[in-house]
């Protein structure tokens, strides 16, 4: 019987605002849960990281309208283990086109078959000066809007929701 129960963040990011989310997610949630519970922060390298443990907070920047490889190799590892709770996120697109802000992916059927909680997307953070000349145009093309359009507030206001779900779950040491 384990004492400790465990939530892990996890996130894959090319240039670093995805991870930032994960960062500022686990860090809410680590100053937010009661006793008992740990939070561990991992950046996909290592699968073995989400192996027996209580919820995953799962994120992925939207690259090339796709979540990134190993945001998807860990979504595989995990989408049919026994979690007490999957949560998903995603990053971006930040475009002038209204409609392409509001594109649901895979992570929306899994939330409608039960398999995840939750899907959110949050607004990235897009510097051009940082990019190959295919990602420049692939931000040219999808009217991609520069800049950071991360919603800090969305974010805490998330991580703190996630933290009153589990806190409300009895331990099941106390069962």
């Amino acid at each position: 019987m384990r004492l400790q129960r465990t939530v892990v963040v996890g996130a894959a990011s090319r240039h670093g605002g995805t991870c930032e989310i994960a960062d500022r997610l686990a860090d809410t949630l680590s100053r937010g849960l009661p006793a008992g519970w740990n939070v561990i922060r991992t950046d996909l390298s290592d699968l073995r990281d989400l192996d027996d443990v209580d919820a995953v907070v799962l994120g992925s920047a939207i690259y090339f309208s796709h979540w990134m490889h190993s945001a998807g190799r860990a979504l595989q590892h995990v989408k049919d283990a026994p979690l007490l709770d999957l949560w998903l996120f995603s990053t971006g697109p930040i475009s002038d086109v209204e409609s392409e802000d509001a594109q649901v992916l895979s992570a929306d059927a899994m939330v409608a078959s039960g398999q995840a909680v939750e899907h959110r997307v949050f607004g990235g953070r897009l510097d051009t000066t940082h990019l190959s000349w295919v990602e420049r145009m692939a931000v040219r093309v999808a009217h991609a809007l520069p800049g950071d359009h991360r919603d800090w507030d969305q974010v805490d206001a998330w991580a703190l929701h996630i933290r009153d779900q589990l806190a409300a779950v009895p331990d099941p040491a106390t069962r």
